[in-house]
């Protein structure tokens, strides 16, 4: 049986490097890469995303390996938690959380709702970690975590790289907090099996994420497969893990 491959991170921006990219892009992508299924976000990050996410659920309808993702900016109040229903009603799987581009930070009061209102669909969330002056410290994740406990979290970048410390200890903290791989797959997977080895948060709390097609997907593959972690561990952060939290 083939080892299934799953991307819980990647964008659909309509070009890429000055060439077009789209929904064709996504899946010429995940071939090259040998990905099975793949979380599909915006390609640009704009204040008000409801016209880009009601097009990305236009262009990904009926692939079924895509699961598209819905970013959303709290700050909008009412009509971002609108528009996180009338995405997830219309095929959106999971809501994205980006403070460092829409300047809130994580533990704000504004992001209770959107995570209150993700809870009741049952759907996670993918949320941007980074430094506390972008608002989206894995500190800041924590304690958003602590006032939502039954939404599975997943921590992009997972703290890459002056935060994995903190990062760690939040997903010790909260264990609905699962680490994403984007970009440090591919840059330096060693940090990824440091912390899968390092006796607080195991293998079965990591996901991978490309961050495609600005991070390059079959690098951060190979640097999974290639870093030394046992079959058993691959597996879980390449796919098992992304099945358990999305239900496949």
């Amino acid at each position: 049986m083939s080892q299934f491959v799953a991307d819980f991170e990647a964008y659909i921006p309509a070009e890429f490097n000055g060439e077009a990219y789209g929904k064709a892009g996504v899946l010429a992508t995940m071939n090259e890469a040998g990905i099975d299924a793949s979380v599909v976000f915006i390609g640009g990050l704009p204040s008000d995303p409801r016209e880009e996410n009601a097009g990305l659920l236009r262009e990904v309808k009926g692939e079924s390996r895509i699961l598209p993702g819905a970013l959303i900016n709290p700050t909008m109040g009412n009509l971002a938690t609108d528009d996180l229903k009338r995405c997830v009603d219309q095929g959106a799987r999971t809501v994205k959380l980006m403070a460092a581009g829409h300047r809130y930070h994580l533990d704000s009061a504004c992001v209770d709702p959107v995570m209150e209102l993700a809870n009741s669909l049952g759907i996670p969330a993918t949320i941007h970690s980074g430094s506390p002056m972008s608002g989206c410290s894995p500190e800041f994740i924590g304690t958003l975590a602590k006032r939502h406990p039954d939404v599975p979290i997943i921590m992009d970048h997972m703290g890459y790289r002056e935060w994995i410390e903190g990062a760690v200890q939040a997903a010790v903290e909260n264990p609905q907090i699962y680490l994403g791989t984007t970009l440090i797959a591919a840059a330096e997977p060693i940090s990824v099996k440091g912390v899968a080895r390092g006796g607080q948060v195991g293998a079965d709390r990591i996901v991978f994420g490309s961050n495609a097609p600005s991070g390059v997907a079959t690098h951060g593959v190979n640097g999974i497969r290639n870093i030394g972690f046992t079959d058993e561990e691959e597996a879980l952060i390449l796919g098992e893990n992304f099945k358990r939290i999305y239900g496949l």
